[in-house]
């Protein structure tokens, strides 16, 4: 009997979980930072990927992935295998292996309503790389949740990467959009979802404080879509990296022409609406975004 995709995610979310998977991991992970020793040698930034869930962190993942010189895996959870002691070639290779694997499937996700997503950037790099530089990850609530509830897990990773340096990049999207998300797909209430994300506005804001400056990138998503040349020019300098004007392009050509505008799906109060736009104001980083914006 076939499961609907829905059951078979939770199905695999529930495996990767089990001891078993977790050691075979570990054995597979060793083999493969030994074959790809070649690979890694060239390797400079680990890339953590922090924010919300539903951001627009996979786009970002996916086109930074189309660069020649750059492995992003899509929600591996690579913090996870911090915290279970792997080394630092053994989360590169996963995260490797993990973007190898979801280029053959044309880095489709599933959205909304059952609706697939296809992420791949025809004629780039996506799956394959030329002297690979940067390695990482696009799991961002997880990564701020599993930071905020071990502190000790920032110096662990940066001690497990070394001498690789670890960036971060944060996807900041309309917090209604946001919110209105979390009430659609997560099945939350209004309240809920409120608490949720701007408890983790919060979060993201202690961890800035101990990441330290200069090494948190802030994108907003809605400029990724909209101005997507100079959002990756943005990226790929942070990263120590020159942007070609065809992958430029290349990546400019996937994108929908305007950002979704989930908060539109969703019927609201004037009340939740002032409630959201007061919290807004506490957070730099959301500065200029409101319900009409």
């Amino acid at each position: 009997m076939n499961r609907p995709a829905s059951t078979q995610t939770g199905l695999r979310a529930r495996l990767r979980r089990t001891p078993l998977h977790t050691a075979w991991r570990f054995v597979i992970s060793a083999l493969g930072a030994r074959r790809e020793r070649e690979a890694f040698a060239g390797v400079r930034t680990f890339c953590v990927f922090i924010g919300h869930a539903r951001s627009g962190h996979s786009i970002v993942g996916a086109l930074l992935d189309a660069h020649p010189q750059v492995a992003i895996s899509d929600e591996l959870d690579a913090l996870r295998y911090v915290d279970l002691g792997f080394a630092g070639r053994q989360i590169l290779y996963l995260s490797l292996a993990v973007s190898r694997h979801q280029a053959a499937n044309e880095r489709r996700k599933a959205g909304q309503g059952g609706t697939v997503y296809s992420y791949h950037v025809p004629g780039q790099w996506q799956g394959h790389h030329r002297d690979l530089q940067v390695v990482g990850d696009s799991q961002a609530g997880w990564s701020v949740q599993r930071l905020e509830r071990d502190p000790s897990l920032l110096a662990k990773l940066r001690s497990r990467m070394d001498p690789i340096k670890v960036r971060f990049i944060h996807v900041v999207r309309n917090p209604y959009d946001n919110i209105a998300t979390m009430m659609i797909r997560g099945g939350r209430t209004f309240e809920s979802g409120f608490e949720r994300y701007f408890a983790n506005c919060e979060a993201i804001v202690r961890l800035g404080e101990r990441i330290g400056p200069g090494q948190v990138l802030r994108m907003r998503h809605e400029d990724v879509i909209l101005s997507p040349r100079h959002s990756l020019r943005r990226a790929c300098e942070f990263l120590d990296l020159a942007a070609e004007d065809d992958y430029l392009e290349a990546c400019a050509g996937i994108l929908y022409d305007a950002p979704s505008r989930s908060r539109a799906k969703v019927a609201w109060t004037d009340q939740q609406r002032a409630g959201v736009q007061a919290r807004i104001g506490e957070f730099d980083f959301l500065s200029g975004y409101d319900f009409e914006s």
